[in-house]
């Protein structure tokens, strides 16, 4: 890409960033969330530049399904201020920090702390792991479906996104791997080999919506995966940004009823039609265009006239 184009755009992300940011902040003139009374756990991992992408986040969620129980692993970066800001806007929000979940045996950051927040939280709940970065703007029926017969979810890629044995998984992600290739497809080619049960399977999808249902074994079977990866991959590697994805995608896959939400209903905004319920606003989707902040707008618009 040549000098000139890639300034034309950084420009264009950064208005469109501009004009997100300007539409966001209107989620601080919705009134507080209510509790819920639905029997799951809401826990999203949040840093101090999605605040307000937090709040839109959650609030146009339980615009649909409102759970008992909202759990925030704050990043370092949170600050009184921004808990107060969430104290305001989800008065029962579960504040917890980072540092009270992790482990010698997995890598710290890449929102791995989150993952194993979530390993802890089964145990007494099914709980949902709801990026910052999405928007929920018509009802998610299937996710209720999950939740109430105790099944887990992933996040699919693409219509029909299967539910795969380890062997059929590194037959799908073998032809990308090269030297540089990201460590999601090394790590979805070793699976098969790293001594993991016969009968796991694995579904390739986005650990932004996720759903887990109670289990107690979900942190030793985390452990025990993060310790196999760690042996066949080398340290270095699985500390890589995306390893915490590849994670939850094999834990979710071995859950009951593991299946992938319905795609494009569930997914991105490059591939959203009419009927797409719930949007997940990936970095490389994020401010190419005037997306995000349309459909923030159209979430206020919701969360507001509900509260009317």
């Amino acid at each position: 890409m040549s000098l000139v184009k890639r300034v034309i755009q950084r420009v264009k992300r950064d208005y469109f960033r501009s004009q997100y940011q300007k539409a966001a902040r209107r989620i601080l003139d919705t009134r507080p969330l209510a509790r819920g009374n639905l029997p799951f756990t809401v826990l999203s991992m949040v840093h101090q530049r999605d605040v307000h992408s937090y709040l839109l986040a959650v609030k146009s969620f339980t615009h649909f399904l409102n759970p008992s129980r909202i759990v925030v692993v704050c990043d370092p970066s949170i600050d009184n201020d921004d808990r107060a800001v969430l104290r305001r806007h989800v008065p029962h929000i579960e504040l917890r920090d980072a540092h009270e979940f992790v482990h010698p045996d997995i890598p710290r950051g890449g929102t791995w702390e989150r993952l194993f927040a979530i390993a802890h939280m089964v145990e007494d709940s099914y709980v949902i792991q709801l990026d910052a970065d999405t928007l929920t703007v018509h009802p998610v029926p299937e996710v209720e479906q999950a939740i109430r017969a105790g099944h887990s979810f992933v996040l699919g890629e693409h219509p029909g996104t299967p539910r795969r044995t380890l062997a059929a998984a590194r037959e799908y992600a073998k032809d990308w791997i090269t030297p540089d290739a990201h460590v999601q497809a090394f790590a979805e080619v070793a699976m098969v080999d790293v001594g993991l049960p016969a009968d796991a399977h694995y579904i390739r999808g986005c650990s932004g919506f996720t759903g887990f249902p109670r289990s107690s074994t979900m942190r030793d079977a985390m452990l025990d995966y993060s310790r196999r990866m760690t042996a066949e991959l080398g340290d270095e590697k699985w500390k890589s940004w995306g390893t915490e994805q590849v994670t939850s995608n094999y834990l979710a896959s071995n859950m009951p009823g593991a299946h992938a939400l319905p795609f494009p209903k569930y997914g991105t905004p490059d591939q959203a039609t009419a009927e797409t319920a719930f949007l997940h606003f990936i970095g490389s989707m994020r401010f190419v265009n005037g997306k995000y902040e349309a459909t923030s707008r159209h979430a206020i618009r919701l969360i507001s006239n509900a509260a009317a």
